[in-house]
């Protein structure tokens, strides 16, 4: 891991969690409010260009808003969890292959209504940089804070994590590891039942996917556990319809925060996906499209586009 996080690029617009997958190793034994801060900070240190001594702050009216709880019960829970953030640690190897123990939060504030943090270098890097040698996984904040069950948030991003593939399959002990369950949970009904069942209901109920699964079995033995994973379908307007109301209208020149924003959601936004470049991953999309944004012609041919994932003409 480097120290050397200023190289980051803003890639995403603020409503997307993005996180390296390794984050998600290190905190499985989190309580889920300190997941939660880790979560409503991912967007704040990757586009406030954060470092260790910029505090992170972040509202109890936001934290009570997004995770559906009361203003004074959302501030007394981030207290309470961003103090056992202060006295948590993980380990990573280095570039040399050491292992080497860090602190997630150096320093934390509690004022009126805030809470304010300092994280380490270590936890910027994995909130801050993106690519082939950190993989990573992105998803809607909104979403993941709607899930209130203890083990919900941990299959939810192995599941976002695995989306593309259709899936994925464990073993049950690779499955206890991951979501860190207790000595309980090795009795099969009860890993099921909390750990399983439970988060895959509240999942599917409250989020954009879903998810079901099957035993993986030797024998009559159950030894893993495989799951299907599935985008839910979206309630669409058809681009013919985004354009009925502005077929006479121009996209005017772009600014620098309206090409930062739009690049990203063009990359990702499936219909756009055969007029890119073949053989780019998205980042590289991304970058392609920085130029392509500023370009007269490319405003108008993409415009039906531009108003899919969200370009409102101003008034």
């Amino acid at each position: 891991m480097t120290n050397n996080v200023e190289l980051y690029e803003k890639k995403y617009p603020e409503k997307w969690v993005v996180m390296q997958n390794k984050i998600t190793q290190a905190f499985r034994e989190m309580s889920i409010d300190e997941k939660r801060i880790i979560i409503l900070a991912s967007p704040l240190v990757r586009v406030n260009n954060t470092t260790e001594k910029t505090p992170v702050e972040i509202t109890s009216s936001e934290f009570a808003k997004l995770s559906g709880i009361d203003t004074n019960s959302a501030y007394k829970q981030m207290k309470s969890a961003s103090r056992k953030l202060m006295k948590r640690t993980f380990i990573y190897e280095d570039k040399d292959g050491d292992d080497t123990e860090v602190q997630w939060v150096i320093r934390s504030k509690y004022a009126n209504g805030y809470i304010s943090m300092h994280f380490t270098d270590e936890v910027i890097y994995l909130l801050q940089v993106f690519d082939k040698l950190n993989p990573y996984t992105k998803y809607l904040k909104e979403d993941i804070l709607s899930l209130k069950l203890t083990y919900s948030l941990d299959l939810y991003h192995l599941a976002k994590k695995s989306e593309r593939k259709g899936g994925f399959s464990m073993t049950l002990d690779e499955y206890r590891q991951e979501l860190g369950t207790p000595k309980s949970y090795e009795r099969i009904n009860n890993l099921k039942e909390n750990a399983v069942d439970g988060p895959i209901k509240e999942i599917n109920q409250k989020t954009d996917i879903k998810i079901t699964y099957e035993n993986v079995k030797r024998g009559r033995a159950v030894t893993g556990l495989k799951f299907t994973v599935k985008a839910k379908p979206t309630k669409k307007n058809s681009l013919n319809d985004l354009n009925q109301n502005n077929e006479d209208r121009d996209i005017p020149p772009l600014t620098v925060k309206q090409i930062d924003r739009f690049a990203p959601l063009l990359a990702n936004y499936s219909p756009f996906g055969s007029y890119a470049p073949s053989g780019k991953s998205t980042q590289e999309v991304i970058s392609w499209l920085h130029t392509q944004l500023r370009d007269e012609t490319f405003l108008k041919t993409h415009k039906k586009h531009l108003l899919a994932v969200g370009y409102t003409f101003p008034k």
